[in-house]
């Protein structure tokens, strides 16, 4: 593995999983601003689900080769959709209405199969 390649994984890791991390701390510590990140938490849900998924296959036989790959590309590879979802999410943290944290993190959830579909659209 080429070191830049090493790089650009840590980097896609650190982003993916630091974006969650801090929408938890605001959500858990900053009441002021708690409406707005529950959306985002919502917004990269899905896409949580399926690294935990992956890294549980990947756990559960980490000699097995086929399931090496999935876990160290699923970072780079899906970092465009992911970065697509946390715009998303930012852009609909912005709606005022539901005022219900529940309600702002449904929003958020549903926003990312909209999103994904767009995606599909564009590229």
């Amino acid at each position: 593995m080429d070191i830049s390649e090493t790089y650009l994984t840590l980097g896609a890791v650190t982003f993916e999983l630091g974006v969650p991390l801090a929408a938890i701390v605001v959500v858990a510590f900053v009441p002021r601003i708690r409406k707005f990140a529950v959306v985002l938490l919502g917004a990269v849900t899905p896409l949580l689900l399926a690294y935990a998924f992956i890294a549980a296959s990947y756990f559960s036989a980490p000699a097995e080769p086929s399931g090496r790959f999935p876990f160290s590309a699923v970072w780079v590879m899906s970092f465009v959709v992911y970065l697509a979802l946390v715009l998303a999410g930012t852009a609909l943290a912005l709606i005022p209405k539901p005022s219900n944290l529940y309600g702002r993190y449904f929003i958020g959830f549903l926003s990312a199969p909209i999103c994904y579909a767009l995606l599909n659209l564009v590229s």
